[in-house]
């Protein structure tokens, strides 16, 4: 009952009388100057860049292009004045740089004196990049700059699309051409093609000829060799013999002078060996009558019938063998008699100067002389032909090794003219397929194709939440800032515990609900009204307005309690503080306005600790789209931070319940 009655009575506080009234009013209104206006002031900023004043300069003097002058500076400078994408207002080159300078202009853009040169630069053996001069002052104003640069660079792929679509159509012309080039050069290939086939094949027998030649010569050679040692083997036999022939013909001539001399000794010694033999054959009749007178006498005493008688008659046989065998027998005589005859031939042949042997001996003598010449001409001769054997050897080896050089040669030849075909019709085809890739267009054609090359890439966006413009985009920053501002306000003018409250000695947590059900009022007025006025006023459009709506009732819940739990704790004067430092901690790190990731490593260590990172979050999927589990966490966060801030205050109230001389009299005042 007391709590009920403690929470009537401090709104009924602000009721009483007029000044309190209208208090209570601009509570519920105050946030609206962070929230509302803000989003008003920057709903849409470059929505109005065409009324940001700009210089344009043309300074462009044009150039010549196939006897035609061509003025891309003009050009593009009309369509720049025609398109408005920005204030653009065309003055001479000093009034832009003064204008610049003196914030008349917030930048200016000036086509310099060769623009129409470098453009064209493609068409001639010069190319170069166009470029195009900017003068920014960011004394005039830094963000106008950034939007600047953001205009031109959009500028800037504009033209460069129409500039390289000139340029483009001026390659494919030159493609055109190029493509008759190449069916000319590829009949001129195929001919050059069937050449070099012809060539092969006749590389081909040039390489069989010459293998057959190597083979050829090789064996020439080699019979050569032999030849040579066949020569020389021949002269030095003939050597060999010229030196035996020449003692041969003086030996010839003393042998007839010695063969006569023997042949009067032979006629000497036949005469000699003829009269012993007729002695000895006279000797030799005798013998043998002796030799029958002792048969005879031994055949006689066989007769005698006595032993001794008997050894006496072969004793007598005994000695007629021996005479006969020791003696001149019969075998003897006929040795003697050879031995005569073969002294009178003897002497007849070297004594008769008719004989076969003395004839046959001059006739050799008579040789001898001319043998030795026509030995010594053969040696002559023989010494010759081997000579040239050795030269005709060494000429053939040296040839052999020419004509392995020429097989080596003609292979390395044939390998070459066999590369040299392949690569000829290999060019033939190339060429030929080459001009057929190049398209044969029309000038509508090659118009349409230098457009698509030109800017051949063009962007497909597609996003799973968008925002229609900067002003939502930077909503749920503004909005978190001034919920936030909204509560410390509130307990700026009300206050965080009643003192009735605590004189009654009421618990904690319905000392603090006494105190915070009053200002939740006020909270949620702040909340429906800043809805109101975002959606319904400036235009805002949230994906999930109930959504929306609920949400922002429970972020301005979450940040009284928040605040009021400070306040309870660290008391008026240093809460103020407190809040007011904290605030600014969340400014930089919720990332309401830029990522996170961009800002200094502190806050985003601080990032996730903080409140309104989670209010920001949640407004985002709910404002412009794409919820997903994000935004139930920072419900559930937002949730946590009411029910847990609650609990801290009543945790503290009860502490407060004893009042002391530093509670009395607090040593800081704000």
């Amino acid at each position: 009952m007391v709590s009920a009655l403690s929470t009537g009575s401090e709104l009924r506080r602000f009721s009483r009388e007029r000044l309190p009234r209208l208090a209570l009013v601009a509570i519920i209104f105050l946030p609206l100057l962070y929230g509302a206006m803000y989003l008003w002031a920057y709903w849409n900023p470059l929505g109005n860049v065409d009324k940001m004043p700009v210089a344009v300069v043309n300074s462009d003097y044009g150039a010549q292009v196939d006897g035609v002058m061509v003025r891309v500076g003009e050009q593009v400078t009309r369509e720049l004045l025609r398109r408005g994408d920005l204030g653009w207002e065309r003055v001479s080159l000093a009034e832009a740089q003064e204008g610049v300078e003196r914030g008349r202009y917030y930048f200016a853009v000036e086509f310099p004196t060769d623009f129409s040169e470098a453009v064209t630069s493609p068409a001639r053996n010069d190319p170069r990049r166009a470029v195009i001069n900017v003068t920014y002052n960011d004394a005039n104003s830094a963000i106008g700059t950034t939007i600047a640069e953001t205009a031109m660079s959009r500028i800037l792929n504009v033209l460069s699309e129409q500039i390289g679509t000139q340029a483009v159509d001026q390659v494919l012309i030159g493609l055109q051409t190029v493509r008759g080039g190449l069916v000319e050069a590829a009949d001129g290939s195929g001919q050059l093609a069937d050449g070099t086939g012809q060539l092969r094949a006749g590389v081909a027998e040039l390489d069989e000829g010459a293998n057959l030649l190597a083979t050829n010569l090789r064996a020439a050679s080699e019979g050569a060799v032999q030849l040579a040692d066949g020569t020389t083997q021949l002269a030095d036999g003939v050597n060999q013999l010229t030196e035996g022939a020449l003692p041969l013909a003086d030996g010839l001539q003393q042998l007839q002078g010695g063969a006569q001399q023997l042949g009067e000794g032979a006629t000497a010694l036949s005469q000699g060996v003829s009269q012993l033999v007729s002695q000895l054959d006279v000797l030799g009749a005798r013998q043998t009558e002796l030799t029958t007178m002792i048969q005879q006498k031994a055949d006689h005493l066989y007769t005698v019938p006595h032993p001794a008688v008997h050894d006496a008659a072969r004793e007598l046989e005994n000695l007629r063998a021996q005479i006969d065998r020791e003696g001149l027998g019969p075998g003897a005589l006929s040795d003697l008699q050879r031995l005569r005859d073969g002294a009178a031939e003897l002497a007849f042949q070297l004594g008769d100067p008719s004989s076969p042997f003395r004839a046959g001996l001059a006739t050799a003598a008579a040789g001898g002389g001319e043998l030795t010449a026509a030995l010594t001409q053969l040696r002559d001769g023989s010494s010759q032909l081997n000579a040239g054997a050795l030269e005709l050897s060494d000429g053939l080896r040296q040839l052999a090794s020419g004509g392995d050089a020429l097989t080596e040669g003609v292979g390395r030849l044939g390998e070459g003219s066999a590369q040299l075909d392949e690569g000829a019709r290999v060019l033939s085809t190339s060429l030929a397929e080459g001009a057929e890739q190049i398209p044969a267009w029309n000038n509508q054609e090659r118009a349409a194709q230098a457009g698509v090359l030109g800017g051949p890439v063009e962007l497909d966006q597609r996003h799973l939440a968008s925002a229609a413009n900067f002003g939502t985009g930077v909503a749920p920053f503004f909005i978190s800032l001034a919920l936030f501002i909204g509560g410390f306000i509130i307990w700026m003018v009300m206050r965080p515990l009643q003192t009735r409250a605590l004189a009654a000695g009421l618990g904690g947590l319905r000392t603090v609900l006494a105190s915070y059900w009053p200002a939740a009022v006020i909270s949620v007025a702040q909340g429906v009204v800043m809805f109101a006025v975002v959606r319904y006023l400036i235009g805002l459009e949230p994906s999930n307005s109930a959504g929306t709506l609920a949400f922002l009732v429970l972020t301005g819940l979450s940040f009284l309690a928040f605040t009021q739990a400070v306040f309870v704790v660290l008391g008026n004067s240093t809460a103020r503080v407190a809040v007011l430092a904290l605030l600014m901690i969340q400014l930089v790190s919720s990332g309401g306005l830029y990522p996170t990731e961009t800002t200094g490593r502190l806050f985003q260590v601080i990032h996730p600790y903080i409140p309104m990172s989670y209010s920001v979050t949640g407004l985002r999927q709910l404002i412009i789209g794409g919820a997903d589990g994000r935004l139930w966490l920072s419900v559930a966060v937002l949730v946590g931070l009411l029910v847990g801030s609650l609990a801290v205050a009543a945790f503290a109230a009860r502490r407060q319940q004893e009042w002391t001389m530093k509670r009395l009299h607090p040593s800081l005042k704000v």
